[in-house]
């Protein structure tokens, strides 16, 4: 039995202190990353398979590969929009106090912060670097299929980042949250 008294057995020594910050680091990592794959990770399957779906439906229409393209295009969007637009109209109407001008309030601050979150990686995705990337991957991989799979998924992760960014911007200035109203006076 050890004769140190009990609080100085207690007490945490570097190597102590080291390995506990280790152990909770991991843990707030793995909490952040599981955050972005819960908030993303829906609207991104459901992109994936409307997407799929309304390219198969197009091409019992056509063998265009325009057409294709753009209904694969308007199904992806459909499918991760649709799934987003609910996501945070339920955040919304969480927050908004019961009234008649809940549903009309939570609306306009959906699009809104839709508009905040996604406006910016959307306009760069489109018409920067999505057409960029997709082009250095055929090139660089000298295959389309796999060229243009390697341009999306580095595409993906730029438009996640800078959403994700955008996201954290809106939560921190304060406006995912409502004003709440001063109280009329009597």
């Amino acid at each position: 039995m050890s004769t140190v008294p009990l609080t100085a057995e207690l007490a945490p020594t570097s190597l102590d202190t080291e390995d506990r910050r280790d152990v909770t680091a991991k843990p707030a990592r793995r909490t952040r990353v599981w955050f972005w794959v819960r908030r993303y990770g829906p609207a991104e399957l459901a992109c994936l398979v409307t997407m799929l779906a309304a390219s198969a439906l197009a091409a019992t229409l056509t063998d265009s590969p325009p057409l294709l393209a753009i209904a694969a295009i308007a199904g992806a969007t459909v499918g991760f929009y649709g799934v987003l637009i609910i996501t945070v109209l339920r955040e919304q109407l969480a927050l908004l106090c019961p009234g008649p001008t809940r549903v009309p309030r939570a609306l306009s601050r959906s699009f809104a912060l839709l508009v905040a979150e996604f406006g910016v990686a959307e306009v760069l995705d489109t018409f920067c670097y999505r057409p960029l990337l997709m082009m250095a991957g055929v090139m660089v991989l000298r295959d389309p299929l796999w060229g243009l799979l390697a341009g999306k998924i580095a595409s993906d992760v730029l438009f996640y980042v800078i959403s994700a960014v955008c996201f954290r911007i809106t939560e921190r200035t304060g406006i995912r949250r409502p004003r709440r109203r001063a109280a009329s006076p009597s």
